[in-house]
């Protein structure tokens, strides 16, 4: 009798020890699983926390708004127009903001009829003469000032950069005329939009209007 309980003891303590391998290997092949998942899920934290650090923290300030109206005839001393033709927006970045690129800014602009929304175009300019040029559907870039490391020239604005965004309202079919709403919203790619409203002057006494 008491050989066949040693025999028995002995398969009884072989068979626990082959489960408590089994049971070891399962927890590592667990823990592994775990660690990863864990890994990937702070991946996903840290990039989901940067995008929402870089979307509130990018972004323009509107520093001033005015319009510019043009004679009926090139070169003439003819009246200027009833309406405002070419519109000139002095931006800079707000606070804390990192770079942008202009080619990835969109100007949504309304008049309460119409609204169109301009991608920049660097061939699009305006030089304060009393015909400016521009097309539909764009707006154009004027540096007015250009601190270091100076990439403006690769139409990245950077903190402490100040640019004059400008656009032909005319050839966007916005009736500008006297007591007009506007509204223009600056859309980055990343960040917060900005946007202001407000109404024209009720009469256009000089060439500039100022806006806001």
């Amino acid at each position: 009798m008491k050989r066949v309980m040693n025999r028995e003891q002995g398969e009884f303590g072989i068979g626990s020890l082959i489960i408590f391998i089994a049971m070891i290997i399962v927890s590592a092949v667990t823990a592994v699983v775990l660690i990863q998942v864990s890994y990937q899920l702070q991946q996903q934290a840290e990039d989901t926390g940067n995008l929402a650090i870089q979307d509130v923290s990018t972004g323009f300030k509107i520093i001033s708004i005015g319009g510019y109206r043009y004679n009926n005839e090139w070169g003439t001393t003819a009246p200027y127009h009833d309406q405002i033709d070419w519109v000139d927006i002095k931006v800079s970045l707000i606070p804390g903001s990192p770079a942008v690129d202009l080619r990835d800014v969109i100007i949504e602009v309304s008049d309460g009829q119409n609204s169109v929304d301009l991608v920049f175009n660097s061939s699009v300019s305006f030089d304060g003469g009393a015909n400016p040029q521009g097309g539909s559907g764009v707006f154009g870039m004027r540096v007015i000032r250009d601190l270091p490391p100076q990439t403006l020239s690769q139409y990245t604005i950077t903190t402490g950069d100040i640019v004059a965004l400008s656009f032909n309202a005319t050839a966007n079919s916005l009736d500008l005329l006297p007591q007009t709403y506007l509204s223009i919203k600056i859309i980055p790619k990343h960040g917060v939009s900005t946007l202001q409203q407000i109404t024209t002057p009720s009469v256009y006494i000089s060439r500039y209007v100022e806006l806001m």
